[in-house]
């Protein structure tokens, strides 16, 4: 019976969160209506990336939900409460980083409420689910708050870095191709997004043992993590699509294939998944 009261009230909370994560993000960014722009609007494009915020919120959620239970019901929900408010204010945080100093060449928010641009949402939605994996490695340890804070925002700068890597790995101008609507090559840089920040996860959870061994461990799991990913997106191009490549049919086709950004999307996070049980 108790776990049934649990299940039902972490659902409960779960809901309230959310909520509140609504009313957040209407704090952040003051100027955005959200419900005109999802009913009165039907804004697609501003729906899929709002989706993945929600999304967001409670897969960071998932580390309370999923540990061992307290013994006080009380203390249980208010730690779900508490994480849920946390991932709010930080996926506000990080979506803001990301539009200046990952994305700053495209003006998303103009693209999304303006020009209903569903490649700038796709965009977002994927650096949304990331920021929140980054969230939870950071959180996911006994270390205390302030090793979590650094070594998530280290994790920030890494996923910056390796994203602009993977631009110019794939050789191609991002802010253009958003601007044109290329949902394609949004799914890729989405899905390789969310493969980079779940490696990154993995590389700043566990246990904290020292600023200097958690740096070496982080930056070298990291390392080693993104360029197995890189390879085996590589190896894709030979084992998937014999004649053809990736790059091809996302950004060299007159009209890019959207199934094959899905695919490839799909491709980085199933790597991604086999990076991290293989290291």
């Amino acid at each position: 019976m108790s776990y049934g009261l649990s299940a039902v009230t972490s659902l409960v909370l779960s809901f309230a969160i959310c909520w509140m994560g609504k009313v957040t993000y209407g704090l952040f960014h003051p100027s955005v209506r959200i419900d005109r722009e999802m009913t009165a609007r039907d804004n697609f494009a501003f729906a899929v990336p709002m989706g993945a915020y929600y999304l967001g919120i409670l897969i960071v959620m998932g580390a309370p939900l999923s540990g061992q239970s307290r013994e006080s019901f009380v203390r249980e929900a208010l730690s779900v409460l508490a994480w849920g408010v946390l991932a709010m204010v930080l996926l506000n945080l990080a979506s803001l980083a990301n539009r200046r100093f990952l994305f700053g060449a495209v003006d998303l928010a103009g693209e999304i409420l303006e020009r209903t641009n569903v490649a700038a949402g796709i965009l977002v939605a994927g650096s949304h689910v990331a920021n929140a994996l980054l969230i939870l490695g950071a959180l996911a340890d006994e270390g205390g708050l302030l090793p979590a804070a650094v070594f998530w925002l280290y994790a920030q700068v890494l996923l910056t870095v390796a994203t602009l890597a993977f631009q110019r790995l794939v050789g191609c101008d991002l802010a253009a191709e958003i601007r044109r609507g290329n949902q394609a090559i949004a799914l890729a840089v989405a899905g390789a997004l969310v493969g980079i920040g779940n490696i990154l996860r993995m590389s700043i959870s566990g246990p904290f043992e020292g600023w200097s061994a958690g740096f070496a461990a982080a930056t070298g799991y990291a390392v080693v993590g993104l360029v197995l990913l890189f390879v085996v997106r590589q190896l894709a191009d030979w084992v998937l699509l014999p004649g053809v490549t990736f790059r091809q049919e996302v950004l060299e086709q007159e009209v890019p294939n959207v199934g094959v950004g899905y695919l490839e999307a799909l491709f980085y996070l199933g790597a991604s998944l086999l990076v991290g049980w293989s290291l």
